[in-house]
């Protein structure tokens, strides 16, 4: 492995041990660094000093946030004159949001992470007019990632066409540029074997992870309420707003999800930090992350069924995003149409009805996560990029 077996990560954003809650890019970035630690190569997290004073701020202007290790806090502006002085080295992007504050330098070789489907989150997240200022400073900044990388990696195979596409604008030679499948990874989280329980007993459901304006949830929210009018069934719902989002839109599940929350089965928590989050989703049975068809969540690996799987919890999922192979593949989980009332209804009965259904599919969702979500594994096609260096 050359570039001195030191690689630095540029996030973008709150990385778990901040003190602060964390997103699907901060967990990407996590994944990656304790992946490539456990085949011993030497990682540091930097996180935009500017973007983190500013989130910080929410919890406490006065109070200094918290440090967290082989985590740097660096200007923006001063990331290339950072890296000059730390070459060799290999640098991995997620996508393109640092990109204009970096330039090629030598003994940095970079890698471009293609972790989302960044024009379809900005093209369903607006309604109407089509973005064309906000798709055309996107289009740019991407394009310039792409010209600058040396190496790709892409979280999910379903991408793989959709970023070649984007290679191929930049007038990329694709035959030859290393261009890896590194899925989303995130350390494992359980600790006792599935218990055995009886028929009839209680079943804890969650949905949990931010609200986001391009995902509506569907008519399978009548079937969940019409079961949490039985006895022993119960509901974790943790849906904020991720704190990107400037104002809050009137989302078109808002309705849905103040019914939920009204319930009296229904236990309703705020943001916390990813390890209380961890510990949250871990004691659930069954986590529920059904949302409507649209070309965003198609090309999706849903954070918050990756991170339900890696604490050993069976998801209820749509049949059609980057996770949705992984759970049939496994058995570990129900790969439910949000808009297929019955089979959701079946499905609910299921969990319901047949305990040992749902302590099977636990032992499944473990074994997929040791198999696929293991970030010592996961990442194993990037360490092949950096040894082919």
């Amino acid at each position: 492995m050359s570039a001195g077996d030191r690689v630095f990560i540029i996030s973008n954003d709150i990385v778990p041990g901040l003190g602060m809650p964390v997103a699907a890019p901060g967990l990407r970035v996590f994944g990656l660094a304790e992946g490539l630690r456990a085949h011993g190569v030497e990682v540091r997290t930097l996180i935009v000093k500017g973007f983190l004073e500013r989130q910080w701020m929410r919890f406490g202007r006065w109070v200094p946030h918290p440090t967290a290790p082989d985590t740097e806090v660096v200007a923006g502006r001063h990331l290339a004159r950072y890296l000059k002085s730390r070459a060799p080295a290999t640098v991995v992007l997620i996508n393109s949001n640092q990109v204009e504050n970096l330039r090629p330098i030598e003994g940095i070789r970079y890698v471009l992470d293609f972790f989302a489907p960044k024009m379809l989150e900005i093209l369903y997240h607006h309604s109407g007019e089509y973005p064309e200022k906000e798709i055309g400073q996107l289009r740019r900044r991407k394009i310039q990632a792409i010209r600058l990388a040396d190496a790709f990696i892409v979280n999910g195979a379903k991408k793989i066409p959709y970023f070649l596409g984007w290679m191929l604008q930049a007038d990329r030679d694709v035959r030859d540029l290393p261009l890896e499948v590194v899925n989303m990874c995130i350390p494992l989280s359980w600790d006792e074997a599935p218990e055995a329980r009886d028929a009839g007993s209680p079943v804890r459901f969650a949905i949990a992870g931010y609200l986001h304006s391009w995902s509506t949830l569907g008519s399978w929210v009548k079937v969940l309420e019409d079961h949490l009018d039985r006895p022993g069934v119960s509901l974790d719902l943790m849906v904020p707003w991720h704190w990107s989002v400037l104002r809050e839109y009137q989302h078109t599940s808002k309705a849905d999800l103040d019914r939920l929350a009204g319930h009296e089965s229904v236990t309703t928590h705020g943001p916390m930090t990813f390890s209380d989050f961890q510990e949250l989703v871990s004691g659930v049975d069954v986590a529920i992350d059904l949302f409507q068809h649209n070309l965003e969540r198609e090309y999706a690996m849903v954070t918050r069924s990756i991170v339900a799987l890696s604490c050993g919890v069976p998801v209820i999922h749509p049949p059609f995003t980057e996770v949705s192979p992984m759970i049939a593949e496994y058995d570990a989980g129900w790969l439910v149409d949000p808009e297929d009332a019955a089979a959701m209804e079946a499905v609910l009965g299921e969990i319901t009805e047949e305990p040992d259904a749902v302590r099977r599919k636990k032992q499944n969702a473990r074994t997929l996560a040791s198999a696929l979500i293991d970030p010592a594994v996961a990442v194993k096609p990037l360490v092949r990029i950096l040894e082919s260096w």
